[in-house]
């Protein structure tokens, strides 16, 4: 059996770290910024694997040169350089322990055909005429070949209108299982523990790996892991709001509308359990995530309190 040092870590645990990577690179932590890496470290023993991993990769591989790191993270727009560091992180802490091997998904994200940056979002028409966004942090593979059109869900989330070609079917593959498009509209998500299916318009089949077919119409929302499927439930017609690059919520709990945000901010986003259950109405733009906090402190009891950008949690106001 592989021991606990060996197996990989989870893609979250990772992408927190290269964070934590990215300022250290910027230069020292301040005393703020020491004491928030402190409870990271002590919030999870996951973490504290991550970063040695991180630091004794450093070490075998010579160390990150520090007026390169300094270069990128001053001269490369932000997109590109939060990539880069990203992606760095990522190698660093796969090294050599087989971690691209064995958990693959972060090396073919990060070389996937499409893919956006965290806050990223993207609108494209494929050679089919088929239109598909592409949420924050998320990417894709086609594979289109003369009997049918593939699109590989890596990770994040995709909407898509399928294009007219009856002659090769709609299919996109999750590590779940596939969704064949019957002339439609619908969007597809990775979670944790499968994946959810939002139809709104048309129809699709959801095959899942080992489990039974399922037939969804439009309006319908189902979650499904490779074994089994969840019941169908009635989809929230919100729920698209971000390919207008906006969240709306509606009498939604704090709690789950941070966890929502946090998607399209990079570093660490929480909720304090205390103001969790607030209810929130409203239509925030995606495009400033600062905005979307401030308005929170305005409408909402509560205060955010960021020790830096990235490391952030709303608290009941003092």
């Amino acid at each position: 059996m592989r021991a606990r040092h060996d197996a990989p870590i989870a893609q979250a645990v990772v992408e927190q770290a290269s964070e934590w990577l990215m300022l250290q690179w910027g230069g020292e932590f301040d005393g703020a910024q020491r004491q928030a890496f402190a409870h990271w470290q002590a919030a999870d023993p996951e973490h504290r694997r991550a970063w040695q991993r991180l630091q004794q990769l450093q070490q075998t591989l010579g160390g990150v040169p520090a007026d390169s790191a300094r270069a990128v993270l001053r001269d490369a727009p932000d997109p590109q350089r939060r990539a880069a560091l990203k992606l760095l992180g990522l190698l660093l802490v796969a090294g050599g322990s087989g971690y691209l091997v064995q958990g693959s998904q972060p090396w073919q994200a990060a070389f996937a055909e499409h893919r956006t940056a965290t806050g990223e979002i993207r609108h494209l028409t494929l050679s089919d005429g088929t239109h598909l966004d592409l949420n924050s942090d998320s990417a894709i593979d086609l594979r289109f070949s003369a009997t049918e059109r593939r699109i590989r869900l890596i990770r994040g989330e995709l909407l898509l209108t399928s294009g007219h070609d009856p002659s090769r079917p709609l299919i996109v593959e999750t590590a779940a299982g596939d969704i064949q498009a019957l002339g439609t509209r619908f969007a597809v998500r990775e979670l944790d523990d499968g994946s959810r299916v939002d139809l709104y318009e048309g129809r699709v089949q959801v095959r899942p790996v080992q489990g039974v077919p399922v037939l969804m119409s439009a309006g319908d929302s189902l979650w499904f892991s490779a074994t089994q499927t969840s019941a169908v439930t009635a989809l929230d017609a919100n729920a698209s709001s971000w390919t207008h690059n906006r969240l709306i919520a509606e009498r939604q709990p704090l709690g789950q509308f941070v966890a929502e945000l946090s998607r399209y901010r990079p570093g660490v986003l929480r909720c304090d359990e205390s103001v969790a259950g607030l209810l929130l109405t409203g239509v925030f733009p995606l495009n400033d995530t600062d905005a979307i906090l401030a308005a929170l402190e305005r409408s909402l009891p509560v205060q955010v309190q960021a020790v830096t950008r990235y490391w952030v949690t709303l608290k009941p106001r003092a």
